[in-house]
């Protein structure tokens, strides 16, 4: 950890009174413990002495520049918070400093004539999704999490969540600039207004995947995309392992990638599709979702699809074309995690194993015997298993008892990113969802190696002197 100066809680908030309104700074107990959680905070994580100094929520860039200028200027960490579920500890508040907090940086504005959206990064996604919905037009932002999760969290990873990357790219690929605080006050304009984004040297690009350590995001431009017509199915298998290879199918016949490509091990199907009300599963399943300009370009795409998992011999594979249907098995899929822990009697422990096509079968494996020569996994036995299949990923859940001792569940947590981090090491892959530092940062120096790491190293540093932006989230050691 970095060396701060220690200041008196009060001293800061006066401070700040002078040149922020009274409605964007809280020294209220209960905000300052909520702002310094994230999934894998336990209880012995939090003490009076480690609270925020402060909750700052700036209802501007202008207002969001004069606290990160005061912050560089005192040497005072800087924390910002969208909603708190970063599952890598990128959203974990670690000592002393102040919680800017981007609730209140939630404008939005469609705007047709340029076929873009601006938006703030305080908005939850589905909340921009929807708006942009009632025009005809889709985000292409697609969180597990899309209730609570923050727009300005998901640009920040680059994250592509649910999608598959093959069909619809990654974030990056619909944003056409940014406004960014930087840690030293300065505000930047990155990107064009234009449809056509800019060839060369793009500072946008130094921020989106950035993993929070370079600036504050308050401003984002995205295309626009417009709505398309959809096509769904599903497919039931006796093993998993005829699962994994329907999508290897997929990709090596040409199908067209579906938009959604998900997976359900038998334990947790059985789990999801009882409590939707749904007809007990024959075993794991694929689910998938195409589109298309027309409902015959998406219906084309969903038998082609269809055609290729049925060489793999499933129990079942058909069209769903009963939209209630549908949405029952997709929220089975959706609310997988709460169901298994509700299911399960205690809190989660989720990681991110992610494959290649060839590799697909054998890293199932792996991720179904994760727990293996893990001290503590295996005492939770096989971990539950869902995931974004189609963009070779998979989501083992440990299920922790909720009366475990606190280090004994920080110990699940610890053990779960080191094997994580030997699997993706073994297949040359990395996550593609939770961005790639804080509790992942020693698995990004042995995978990309230390020249890798210093450079980034380096140019935390151009942009951050003082190192008060989201301090260790990249560690010093």
């Amino acid at each position: 950890m970095g060396d701060y100066p220690d200041y008196n809680p009060e001293d800061i908030y006066e401070d700040l009174r002078k040149v922020l309104p009274e409605e964007s700074l809280s020294k209220s107990v209960f905000e300052r413990i909520n702002n310094a959680l994230d999934p894998y905070t336990f209880a012995s994580d939090i003490s009076r002495e480690k609270l925020p100094y402060l909750v700052v929520r700036p209802g501007s860039t202008d207002e969001v520049s004069v606290l990160m200028k005061y912050a560089n200027s005192k040497k005072i960490p800087v924390y910002v918070r969208g909603s708190g579920t970063s599952l890598q500890g990128a959203s974990r508040y670690r000592h002393k400093g102040v919680v800017l907090n981007v609730a209140r940086l939630n404008h939005l504005d469609i705007m047709k004539d340029y076929g873009f959206v601006e938006s703030g990064p305080g908005h939850r996604v589905l909340h921009v999704k929807s708006q942009l919905e009632k025009e005809g037009y889709y985000l292409p932002l697609v969180p597990g999490s899309i209730r609570v999760a923050s727009i300005g969290g998901i640009i920040s990873n680059n994250s592509s969540a649910h999608a598959v990357d093959s069909c619809l790219g990654k974030p990056r690929d619909y944003v056409l600039g940014l406004e960014v605080v930087l840690p030293t006050g300065e505000v930047l304009q990155t990107g064009t207004k234009s449809l056509r984004r800019a060839a060369g040297t793009d500072l946008t690009h130094y921020f989106v995947g950035g993993d929070g350590l370079l600036g504050v995001i308050t401003g984002i431009r995205m295309r626009l995309l417009p709505g398309f017509k959809n096509a769904y199915g599903v497919a039931f298998f006796d093993d998993p392992i005829p699962l994994a290879k329907a999508v290897q199918r997929v990709y090596l016949e040409k199908a067209p990638p579906p938009l959604f490509f998900e997976f359900l091990d038998e334990r947790v199907a059985q789990i999801s599709f009882k409590i939707q009300g749904l007809p007990s599963p024959p075993g794991p399943l694929l689910m998938f979702h195409a589109i298309g300009e027309t409902e015959e370009e998406a219906t084309y795409k969903i038998n082609q699809v269809i055609k290729a998992i049925q060489k793999e011999s499933p129990k079942e594979a058909r069209r769903v074309e009963d939209i209630d249907e549908w949405h029952k098995i997709w929220l089975a899929r959706e609310s997988a995690l709460p169901y298994i822990c509700q299911a399960g009697k205690g809190v989660f422990g989720l990681s991110e194993i992610v494959s290649t096509v060839p590799d697909l079968v054998d890293c199932l494996k792996d991720a179904m015997n994760m727990g293996k020569g893990m001290p503590t996994l295996e005492k939770l036995g096989q971990p539950y298993l869902f995931g974004h299949i189609g963009a070779l990923t998979f989501h083992p859940v440990f299920i922790i008892p909720a009366d475990w001792p606190t280090e004994e569940k920080a110990k699940v947590v610890e053990e779960m990113f080191l094997k994580e981090a030997e699997i993706n090491e073994k297949y040359g892959t990395c996550g593609g969802e939770w961005g790639q530092f804080a509790r992942r940062s020693p698995f990004y120096l042995k995978r990309y190696g230390e020249k890798a790491f210093q450079m980034v190293r380096g140019v935390k540093k151009l942009f951050d002197p003082n190192n008060i932006l989201n301090p260790d989230v990249l560690p010093d050691e």
